[in-house]
C-alpha cells in the first residue's frame, strides 16, 4: 500500500486560476483524493468511477474545467477527456463553454489549452492531427447517443472505420490508457445501452456530474453540495412560493399574477443596476404547460390586447418538441439569446424542451399552470430559475429570489410546502484525509448535516394560554397572497370611511420578530432580570478602583520589658504581583452573584449576572485585573450585598418572567373601522388611519393620542430605523402584576445603530401620568421583560424600553434621537 499522491499545490493553483467557488474546488479536490486512494493506496486496477452531486446553478461546468486542469497538469498527465452529455442542448452549451472566444467560454484561464473535438469535426484534417498529437490536451464533447447508436448519422460516424486512426473513433477511444470520462447529468445514463457505451471504453476515470443522482448510485457519491447549502451560502436564488387565498384558479388570473411579479422585478432590477452602475438584467417568466394545446392557449392569452393592456403581445416564445424546420431553429435561436438585452422575449412557454443545459440567469418567475407544487419543486424544474443574474446576492430580496406560482389555493400550497423541504437534501459529502495508526494517509468520505432553509418549522407560540395573541401556523418565511397585495396597492388611492378594512404587513418591509415570555406563576420569585439600574454597581466599581499597594506590609516583632510588640519594619520591600486573569475574576464574581438567596441557576440569570458584573468591571477600568487579584473577596461581598438589596426591594410586587423565549413574526391582520388618509400630516385626528409611511410594517396606522402620532412620525423619518409598528392589543402583552394583568406598549421600533440592532418598546404618557404607581409598575415590568429576553441568548439585537412624556415628545421637535435622550 502506497501513500496518497495528490498535488495540493496544483489544486490550489487551479482554484486560484479558475477562481473556483469553494464548493466547486472541494468537488475537484474530493475527486483527486478519492482517485489517489483508489489507485495509489488501495492499488486497485479497475477504472475508478465516482459522482459529484452539486446543486443546480453552482457551476458544474467549472468542476469539469477544474478536473481537466488538474489531471492535465499532474506529473503523469491525462490528455484525453470525453465529456458526455444526454442531449444536444447540453452538448452545444458545453462546446461553447470550451471554445475560446465564445461569449460563454470559460477557457481564458485554462493552461491546458484544450482542443475541442466534436461529432462535426473529429474527422477533419486539422482536428485529426491534434487527436494523434500526444502532447495536446483534447476535450471530446459528444452526446451519449452519438457514441451508442450506429443507426443514426452521428452514431454511424463514430463507429465507422477511420483510416487515420486505424479503427473507428469509438473503438480508438477505447484504446487510450488516459481516457477520462466526465458524464454531465450522470443520472441520465442508467440504461443498459448507455452503461455499456461507457464501460466498453475502459476509461481510467469516470466522474459523473449531476444535481440529481440516481438513488442506486449513492455509494458512488464522493462529494455532495445540496441545494439547501447553496441557498444558505448565497450561490443561488431563494425560491419563493406564491399562491392565492381566494378561489380564483383560472389561467388568466395566474398569468396576470406572474406578469405582475415580472414587472415589479424589472423595476427593482433597473433601479438597482442604475444605482450600482451595471447593465440591468431583464427578468423573464417561464410558463410550464402540460400539453401543446395548453401552451398555445396561454400564448393566445398573453398576446391578447385585452390581457394587461396588451403589454405582452409579441413578447412570448413558444417552445415544444414538435417544432420543426425553420420554426424550430428560430425558436431555439431566440431561446439561446433570451439573456441578450436586445431580446424581446419576456415570457417562455414550454412543455418539455427546457431541461438540463438551459442555464440562463434571468428567469425570475416560474408559473406552473397544471402541475402540482410537488412536481414543480424538483431540482430539475426549479433549477431553471436558480442562477444568480448579477453573479452574487444584491441585497435586494426581490432580485435574489425566484417566484414559483402553483395552481393550488393558498392553504393547499402551505400544506404541500413539505415538498420543497423533501427536495432539499439535508446533508453534504466531502472527503477527509486521515492518518492511520501505522502513519499512512488515507481518504474517507465525510458527511455533514446541512440546515434546511425550507424545513417545516412553524412559528412557535407561547404555552399556557395566558398570552392571547394570534400566531400563524405558516413557516417563518411568510407567503402573502398576491391578490391581497394587489388589493392593498389599489386601495392606496381610495377612501372608504364606512367600511372595515383589513391591513397585513407590507411584503417589502423587514418582518418584526417578537420574543414572547410568560410570567412565573409563584409569588415572591426573584430574578436578576429585575435589576434595571446599573448605577449602584458602577458606583461600586469606582469605589473599588484604588491602587493596590506595591509594598509588602512588614511588621517586626520586638521584645521589651518581657513583652513582644509589633513594629513596622524599617526596610520597605516591593511586592511582586501574580495577577489572576480578569476573566477568572469575572467568572468568580458571577458565581458569587448566582449564590444570592433566591436566584436560580438558569441561562438568563447567568447572563443577567454577567451584565451586572460587567458594569462593575467597566467602572473599575484598567485597574480591574490588579485590584480584583488583590481584593477579590471584599469586592465579591459588597457585590452580593448590593444585588440582594435590589432584588429584595422588588420581590414582593414586581413580576418575574420565565426565561423560555418563543419568537414569532408580528404579522397579525389589522382591521380599521375608520376613514383612511392617503398620507400623514402634522394634524392628528383619532378617527383617521394614516398612510404614507416609509418604514411602517403595515400600510396604515392609527393612534390613540397626539404624542403617539408624533413619535411615529419621528421614528419613520429617522435614518437608523429599519421598521416599526403601532402595537395593538395582544401584540406584545407584558404581564405587570402578580395577578396577571397585561398591557401592550404603544410602538415597537427596530433600528440599526453602528452595526448593532436595537429593538425598542415605546410607551407615551401624559405628563401627570408618568410618575404614577401604575405607570412605574408597568415600566419596571417592561424592563424586566427586556432583560429576560436579552439574557435568554435567543434574540437578535438588544431590547430596550422607553417611556416618553408629552413634554419629552414635544421638546424633541420630531427628532427620534432626542426622544431617546429625553425619555426614561
Amino acid at each position: 500500500m502506497s501513500d496518497l499522491k495528490v498535488d495540493e499545490h496544483l489544486l490550489e493553483e487551479v482554484r486560484h486560476r479558475l477562481t473556483l467557488r469553494t464548493p466547486n474546488y472541494q468537488a475537484v479536490e474530493s475527486v483527486a483524493y478519492m482517485m489517489s486512494q483508489h489507485y495509489d493506496v488501495e492499488e486497485r486496477q479497475e477504472p475508478f468511477e465516482c459522482i459529484v452531486d452539486s446543486a443546480t446553478g453552482v457551476g458544474k461546468t467549472y468542476i469539469m474545467a477544474g478536473l481537466i486542469e488538474y489531471l492535465a497538469g499532474i506529473d503523469t498527465p491525462a490528455r484525453n477527456f470525453l465529456i458526455l452529455t444526454p442531449g444536444r442542448t447540453i452538448r452545444d452549451k458545453t462546446v461553447r463553454n470550451f471554445t475560446p472566444g465564445d461569449d460563454k467560454a470559460i477557457t481564458s484561464s485554462m493552461r491546458s489549452d484544450p482542443v475541442v473535438v466534436t461529432a462535426d469535426n473529429f474527422d477533419s484534417a486539422a482536428i485529426a492531427k491534434a487527436i494523434t498529437d500526444t502532447s495536446k490536451t483534447k476535450v471530446y464533447i459528444f452526446t451519449v447517443q452519438a457514441l451508442t447508436k450506429p443507426d443514426t448519422d452521428a452514431g454511424r460516424a463514430t463507429h465507422d472505420y477511420q483510416e487515420f486512426l486505424g479503427a473507428s473513433f469509438y473503438d480508438w477511444l477505447g484504446t487510450l490508457d488516459d481516457l477520462v470520462i466526465l458524464a454531465d447529468e450522470h443520472h441520465c445514463y442508467r440504461g443498459p445501452a448507455f452503461s455499456r457505451t461507457i464501460t466498453n471504453l475502459n476509461p481510467e476515470l469516470v466522474v459523473g456530474v449531476t444535481a440529481t443522482p440516481d438513488s442506486r448510485d449513492q455509494d458512488l457519491v464522493v462529494y455532495r453540495y445540496p441545494l439547501a447549502k447553496a441557498i444558505e451560502d448565497e450561490y443561488v436564488k431563494i425560491p419563493v412560493l406564491v399562491a392565492r387565498q381566494d378561489d380564483r384558479s383560472d389561467d388568466q388570473t395566474k398569468l396576470l399574477d406572474g406578469v405582475t411579479l415580472l414587472k415589479h422585478k424589472e423595476r427593482v432590477s433597473e433601479a438597482w443596476a442604475a444605482e450600482n452602475g451595471v447593465m440591468p438584467v431583464r427578468p423573464v417568466m417561464l410558463v410550464i404547460a402540460q400539453t401543446i394545446e395548453d401552451a398555445e392557449a396561454y400564448r393566445d392569452i398573453l398576446d391578447s390586447s385585452s390581457f394587461d393592456g396588451g403589454a405582452w403581445a409579441s413578447k412570448t416564445l413558444l417552445v415544444h418538441s414538435k417544432l420543426s424546420g425553420d420554426d424550430k431553429e428560430k425558436a431555439l435561436a431566440e431561446l439561446d439569446a433570451v439573456e441578450n438585452p436586445s431580446s424581446t422575449v419576456r415570457i417562455i412557454i414550454s412543455i418539455g424542451m427546457l431541461k438540463e443545459g438551459w442555464d440562463v440567469k434571468n428567469v425570475y418567475v416560474i408559473a406552473s399552470m397544471r402541475a402540482s407544487v410537488s412536481e414543480v419543486l424538483t431540482e430539475q424544474t426549479l433549477g431553471r430559475g436558480m442562477r444568480l443574474p448579477y453573479g452574487k446576492y444584491t441585497g435586494e430580496q426581490m432580485l435574489d429570489t425566484v417566484e414559483v406560482l402553483a395552481h393550488e389555493k393558498y392553504e393547499a400550497l402551505l400544506k404541500k410546502r413539505q415538498a420543497l423541504s423533501q427536495s432539499m437534501v439535508d446533508h453534504r459529502i466531502l472527503t477527509q484525509v486521515r492518518t492511520t495508526g501505522d502513519g499512512k494517509k488515507v481518504v474517507r468520505k465525510k458527511t455533514e448535516e446541512v440546515e434546511n432553509p425550507f424545513a417545516d418549522e412553524p412559528t412557535p407560540a407561547p404555552q399556557g394560554g395566558e398570552v392571547g395573541f394570534l400566531v400563524s401556523e405558516e413557516p417563518v418565511e411568510h407567503v402573502q397572497s398576491l391578490d391581497d397585495h394587489l388589493k392593498q396597492i389599489e386601495d392606496w388611492a381610495k377612501d372608504i370611511p364606512d367600511e372595515a378594512r383589513t391591513h397585513l404587513p407590507l411584503p417589502d418591509r423587514e418582518p418584526i420578530r417578537i420574543p414572547y415570555v410568560q410570567r412565573v406563576a409563584q409569588a415572591q420569585a426573584v430574578s436578576l432580570n429585575q435589576v434595571h439600574e446599573m448605577k449602584a454597581f458602577e458606583d461600586l466599581g469606582k469605589a473599588l478602583k484604588h491602587e493596590a499597594g506595591d509594598e509588602l506590609i512588614r511588621t517586626a516583632l520586638k521584645a521589651k520589658g518581657g513583652q513582644i510588640k509589633g513594629q513596622k519594619a524599617e526596610d520597605t520591600v516591593e511586592a511582586l504581583h501574580l495577577d489572576m486573569p480578569l476573566e477568572t475574576s469575572r467568572r468568580g464574581l458571577i458565581d458569587r452573584v448566582m449564590k444570592v438567596k433566591g436566584v436560580e441557576r438558569r441561562k438568563s440569570e447567568l447572563n443577567a449576572a454577567g451584565s451586572i458584573v460587567d458594569a462593575v468591571l467597566e467602572a473599575m477600568g484598567d485597574t480591574a485585573t490588579e485590584n480584583l487579584s488583590a481584593y477579590f473577596d471584599r469586592a465579591a461581598r459588597r457585590l452580593e450585598s448590593e444585588v440582594s438589596k435590589q432584588i429584595r426591594e422588588r420581590a414582593r410586587f414586581d413580576v418575574v418572567f420565565d426565561d423560555r423565549v418563543q419568537i414569532a413574526d408580528l404579522d397579525k391582520p389589522r382591521i380599521a373601522h375608520r376613514k383612511h388618509e392617503a398620507d400623514h400630516t402634522d394634524t392628528f385626528e383619532r378617527s383617521l388611519a394614516y398612510n404614507g409611511w416609509e418604514k411602517n410594517a403595515y400600510e396604515y396606522a392609527w393612534f390613540d393620542s397626539s404624542p403617539e402620532y408624533k413619535v411615529a412620525g419621528a421614528v419613520d423619518a429617522d435614518g437608523n430605523v429599519v421598521v416599526w409598528a403601532r402595537l395593538h392589543r395582544n401584540d406584545i402583552p407584558i404581564t405587570w402584576t402578580q395577578e396577571g394583568r397585561e398591557y401592550n406598549p404603544d410602538l415597537v421600533v427596530i433600528e440599526d445603530v453602528d452595526d448593532k440592532r436595537i429593538c425598542w418598546l415605546v410607551e407615551t404618557k401624559m405628563n401627570k401620568e408618568v410618575t404614577s404607581a401604575e405607570v412605574t409598575a408597568k415600566k419596571r415590568a417592561a424592563r424586566t421583560w427586556a432583560n429576560t429576553v436579552n439574557n435568554s441568548g435567543q434574540v437578535d439585537g438588544r431590547w430596550q424600553y422607553l417611556l416618553l412624556s408629552e413634554d419629552d415628545v414635544n421638546d424633541a421637535a420630531g427628532s427620534w434621537a432626542q426622544m431617546k435622550d429625553f425619555g426614561q
